[in-house]
């Protein structure tokens, strides 16, 4: 819940932003997969979408467990850490 109150304060990304906030996973998941092609995986706005995201993994939509999962193993390349967070999200049990 307080991750969807900040992302309420966050410029809106897609027409279907508050539809991704709100709990739409495959909406949260399109809007992200979108931006993660067009920007760098440091861009500010990659942060927001993933965050909607997780907002979905942690109610147990397990396609937004593997994309956290996809976007960790591409940010590890410039932080290692994210790999073995990136294998985690592939098990969690949310």
């Amino acid at each position: 819940m307080v991750i969807r109150q900040a992302l309420l304060l966050a410029d809106p990304v897609d027409f279907d932003w508050m539809r991704a906030i709100t709990g739409s996973s495959p909406t949260a998941i399109r809007i992200a997969v979108e931006q993660l092609k067009n920007h760098r995986i440091t861009a500010p706005v990659i942060d927001d979408v993933l965050s909607a995201v997780v907002c979905c993994a942690i109610e147990g939509n397990a396609a937004s467990s593997i994309l956290i999962s996809s976007a960790l193993r591409r940010r590890s390349k410039i932080d290692p850490a994210c790999l073995s967070l990136s294998s985690l999200w592939l098990v969690a049990r949310l």
